[in-house]
């Protein structure tokens, strides 16, 4: 893997540009952690999205490589779930069902990879969880969503461009999300029995 470039988005969240060593495409959910050749600790990376050899990662941190022409050492972390298959086998999914999807923090990025290839083709619903910020500027969603919590009204631009709809859980009570993390939430709300509920957290 050979650092890029980066860029830095809000919430002083980071999108790392690299090369990869191949082509194959790696699956949704995918993690690493990375040795950042500096003086700060290593941090995690996670994947938001991937064209051939070129992909890109959402941080937290900026990163820092003295030798940024080179390779890195970075190491793969926790399997991604059991439905996150490597060649993207979309024999999973259904055009029949709703899935619910939910993810938190960098694992947002991993909602943001999964949507961009399969959004088209099934039906999404997805809630965003931030325990300090998003990587995005939250906006009054367009979209209508019955029977979700008054307060949650805000969205990400992003996914309301692709036509999804979405809405935010906040544990720092930002303006327009619901306030607590995915258990409080379904402490007050419960989906309809019929969706299907994927998380990446």
């Amino acid at each position: 893997m050979k650092f890029l470039s980066q860029s830095q988005q809000a919430g002083n969240f980071w999108l790392i540009n690299v090369q990869l060593d191949s082509d194959t495409p790696l699956p949704y959910g995918y993690a690493i952690r990375v040795n950042n050749m500096g003086s700060t600790p290593d941090v995690e990376w996670v994947l938001f999205s991937q064209t051939k050899n070129q992909a890109s990662f959402l941080a937290k941190t900026e990163f820092i490589n003295h030798h940024s022409t080179k390779s890195f050492n970075f190491e793969t972390l926790k399997p991604p779930p059991p439905w996150c298959f490597l060649e993207k086998n979309q024999a999973f999914f259904s055009t029949n069902k709703t899935y619910l999807l939910l993810a938190s923090d960098l694992y947002m990025a991993a909602a943001f990879h999964l949507l961009k290839d399969l959004k088209d083709k099934y039906n999404f619903v997805i809630l965003l969880h931030a325990t300090e910020e998003f990587p995005c500027i939250v906006k009054p969603a367009q979209i209508m969503f019955h029977q979700f919590p008054h307060e949650a009204i805000g969205s990400c631009p992003l996914l309301e461009d692709w036509k999804l709809v979405n809405r935010l859980c906040s544990n720092q009570g930002l303006a327009g999300c619901f306030d607590g993390d995915f258990k409080q939430l379904f402490n007050i709300w419960t989906p309809p029995t019929d969706w299907e509920i994927l998380s990446f957290e």
